[in-house]
């Protein structure tokens, strides 16, 4: 039979209603699964997925209202038909603004109508999956397209991700801070069979293990002050797509304790919980620690090291990858002038050797802030030596005038004729008649210099 029949789950009390869609949803078409209620709903529901669920209203125990309830808290695409008392009109309304879609009354009338209502709602589903998977390839393609490179460092660490996206297999990646680890984590999920399930990245430095656990593992109504509802965690919402724990080594060992159980099972408990639910997602980790040294202090366990050390990716930093530099300015600069509407800017020779002069120790990142900060501190034109912040010039190896050194009578011209034109362009507002008419230069002499100097 065709696995992409669409699966439906239907949830009733009564044995009469479960046979009548059952005779109603032939095999060769859908892929049927029955509850005899609302407890053993929300189970199936949390193991597998459904495309939607039948449900009635009125059932002992947990009840359709309160199911339907726990399943729009985390699922909001998963189309749900609820089944009501013909006249139960006030009970339709309430599930409906719960998130309902449609409603069936009981008894059944029209077998035709009820087909064609569970036609349209499949439809239904299948375009919100078709409008998710197009969100999250835009999403993919913009969150990878800063892997922007001329090194042959980084040529080799993407053709190691590439290699590894296609294995479902952990990914271990390191680095400092700020080398673009999370970018390289979505790149390796954007072309693995999971591309079209959702990416989850979360900062474990960032959280301490009272907040982590819940955010990964999801929560209970009333396991702790503030829980006013049942919420599944990342783990639980990834539904095969990627988990990225971005700074491992930061977490706790009773934390890691819990993560390895989780590798191992392929199951989790929600804080507060007392059952296990399945989950699947690929693990992608990374961290600027060595956790080889910590291991040997005690603070990270060397069997959780085992199962996420799998596939090894070690990111450069900045520094030992000079030849991106040139590279990453032009592209950062391109981003930020398109995103405010500015005139693009190139840097100037003087500029680019400060800059490749730097010991980028935030990296890429701090790269990118300083382009930013340079759009709005700085003139128009190409970006000078002059324009950067200080603390860069600082650290610049210095020039020539710098030592007081005499400058040969050709490169003293030149030097000067940059600068006169650089002050007169700003002066005229880019406006080259302006620039004519204030410096007397002729308008086609003044426009060969400029390309010839500035461009």
């Amino acid at each position: 039979m065709d696995d992409r029949r669409p699966r439906i789950l239907v949830v009733d009390d009564e044995e009469y209603t479960r046979a009548f869609f059952k005779g109603i949803l032939p095999a060769r078409e859908y892929r049927t699964s029955f509850a005899n209620d609302g407890s053993e709903a929300l189970r199936l529901w949390a193991e597998e997925s459904f495309d939607l669920i039948i449900m009635d209203i009125r059932m002992p125990g947990i009840d359709g209202m309160e199911a339907l309830r726990r399943i729009r808290a985390v699922d909001a695409e998963t189309m749900v038909i609820m089944v009501s008392a013909f006249g139960d009109m006030d009970s339709v309304i309430d599930a409906m603004r719960l998130g309902a879609n449609d409603f069936f009354a009981k008894p059944f009338s029209s077998i035709d109508k009820i087909r064609l209502d569970i036609g349209n709602c499949l439809e239904k589903r299948t375009l919100l999956r078709e409008n998710r998977s197009l969100r999250q390839q835009v999403a993919a393609e913009s969150s990878t397209h800063d892997l922007v490179f001329a090194s042959r460092a980084m040529e080799n660490v993407l053709s190691l991700a590439a290699k590894s996206s296609g294995l479902d297999m952990p990914v271990l990646i390191l680095g400092e801070s700020g080398t673009g680890k999370e970018v390289v984590a979505r790149f390796i999920h954007a072309r693995s069979p999971r591309a079209q399930a959702p990416f989850f990245a979360v900062n474990c430095g960032a959280l301490s293990e009272s907040l982590l656990e819940p955010a990964l593992f999801g929560y209970e109504k009333g396991a702790f002050t503030g829980a006013a509802a049942t919420t599944a965690g990342y783990f639980e919402a990834a539904r095969g797509g990627a988990i990225f724990l971005d700074e491992i080594g930061e977490t706790t060992p009773s934390f890691q304790v819990k993560l390895l159980r989780v590798l191992q099972e392929g199951e989790i408990m929600r804080v507060g919980g007392t059952r296990p639910i399945k989950v699947d997602f690929r693990l992608i980790s990374a961290t600027n620690t060595d956790l080889a040294a910590l291991i040997r202090e005690g603070g990270f366990r060397k069997d959780l090291y085992y199962r996420i050390n799998v596939v090894r990716i070690e990111i450069p930093p900045l520094r030992e990858r000079r030849d991106d530099i040139p590279v990453l300015l032009e592209h950062f600069m391109g981003q930020v002038c398109s995103r405010n509407n500015l005139k693009h800017r190139s840097f100037s020779r003087d500029a680019l050797d400060c800059l490749m002069d730097q010991p980028w120790e935030g990296n890429v990142r701090e790269l990118r802030n300083l382009v930013e900060r340079l759009m709005v501190s700085s003139g128009r034109g190409a970006v000078a030596r002059r324009d950067l912040p200080e603390e860069y010039r600082d650290t610049c190896r210095k020039t020539p005038d710098d030592d007081r050194m005499p400058l040969s009578y050709e490169q003293a011209r030149a030097r000067f004729e940059e600068d006169y034109l650089r002050r007169l362009l700003e002066a005229a507002s880019g406006d080259l008649k302006k620039a004519s008419a204030i410096s007397g230069l002729d308008l086609s002499t003044l426009y060969r210099r400029k390309n010839k100097i500035i461009a």
